[in-house]
């Protein structure tokens, strides 16, 4: 019988949303199904989500030469998630990735109080 692996950790924690910012990238090399969870608590904060992708992002790993920071590109994605001066929970499905990292850009748009957290999540396919 085959099995599911389950990969869930925190990409990023108590992020400012008076600012931009970007996660840290996560390597999916083996990853087909995954999902980001963003986690927002404010009351003013306005601002627009993005996940970006890069297939020559290599990370400082042992046996890699000099690491690479990547060349990242927005994926597109129906709807765009945004955050919209109030508490929120916003899910990003994404399937069937042939990329090799990910990562969450934020944008602000009015800057304010609160923070975010994001969550990542996935599984792969067969085993």
């Amino acid at each position: 019988m085959a099995r599911k692996n389950v990969l869930k950790f925190e990409a990023s924690a108590s992020q400012s949303m008076a600012s931009n910012f970007i996660s840290e990238p996560t390597v999916i090399k083996y990853l087909d199904n995954c999902s980001y969870q963003i986690l927002i608590t404010t009351i003013d904060s306005t601002g627009s989500f993005a996940v970006q992708a890069s297939n020559d992002y290599e990370p400082n790993e042992p046996g890699v030469a000099e690491p690479n920071p990547g060349n990242w590109a927005a994926l597109p994605l129906s709807g765009a998630p945004t955050a919209g001066g109030a508490d929120d929970s916003i899910v990003i499905d994404l399937n069937q990735l042939p990329y090799t990292a990910l990562r969450v850009a934020y944008t602000v748009v009015t800057p304010g109080t609160g923070t975010c957290d994001i969550i990542f999540n996935s599984k792969q396919v067969g085993g």
